[in-house]
């Protein structure tokens, strides 16, 4: 692949990755949510995260997608839900400093090198991650997604947090996030 296929699919997925059914929950579902939350003890995720690298692993070689010197914040709550914002922060500011009179380079730069997404996700009854459902992201076809081990895996230890999204085989996005 390309490197400039790379970064779009990295996004693309990303987007994804992020995700879960969008809908709009009901008090039923809130009880169920809350009767689940105390069969748990910990919950392993929750917490404000920053990150400190991301990059694309594509069959050994590795991408920096988001840049040498990425930036972003991933929150996960104790009742489940998330929102998280990435971004490499080192691409050019828009020459007008008004983005709403950009070019079309520098729309493609900025879309192809930040993504938010917001939602819910679930837990086992250890307290590690499960699934992430989208509800909501700055690229629309993930609204609505969910992504479960198979695809997505975040991994606590210590005070740092790996999530490693598959999206083909032998090509693996790598998020690396410290506790804030």
């Amino acid at each position: 692949m390309k490197v400039k296929n790379l970064s779009l699919l990295f996004f693309t997925s990303l987007v994804l990755l992020i995700s879960v059914a969008a809908s709009i929950t009901h008090p039923s579902e809130k009880n169920q949510k809350s009767k689940k939350m105390e069969n748990i003890k910990k919950n392993n995720v929750a917490g404000r995260w920053n990150l400190i690298s991301g990059y694309l692993d594509n069959h050994g070689q590795r991408l920096d997608i988001l840049g040498s010197n990425p930036g972003g914040m991933l929150i996960l709550t104790d009742d489940l839900h998330f929102m998280v914002i990435v971004h490499n922060p080192d691409i050019p500011k828009f020459v007008s400093g008004d983005r709403a009179i950009g070019t079309p380079e520098e729309y493609k730069t900025t879309v192809t090198n930040s993504l938010g997404v917001y939602g819910t996700y679930t837990i086992d009854e250890h307290g590690d991650f499960l699934e992430q459902h989208v509800l909501g992201s700055t690229f629309q076809n993930m609204n609505g997604s969910s992504r479960g081990r198979k695809e997505l895996t975040e991994k606590v230890e210590g005070n740092k947090m790996t999530e490693h999204l598959r999206i083909a085989d032998g090509v693996t996005v790598i998020l690396v996030w410290q506790r804030a």
